[in-house]
């Protein structure tokens, strides 16, 4: 299966705190832009249920 060119780019701002603990953690699993990718593709796919944290309540985060 011959995977689709990529053309499009997705950013963020985040704190270089949060930067290098994403960095340090997805090195467990590939390179980051590989964990990315995943992220973003199992959440179109509604394989990801992402948590809210205590102090935000927002649209994204699955509650049941």
């Amino acid at each position: 299966m011959a995977t689709k060119p990529k053309s499009k780019f997705l950013s963020t701002r985040v704190t270089p705190e949060t930067h290098k603990k994403f960095h340090v953690k997805s090195k467990k699993f590939g390179q980051p832009t590989q964990v990315l990718r995943d992220i973003i593709e199992a959440f179109n796919d509604d394989r990801l249920t992402i948590q809210p944290p205590v102090t935000r309540k927002e649209g994204i985060y699955h509650v049941n």
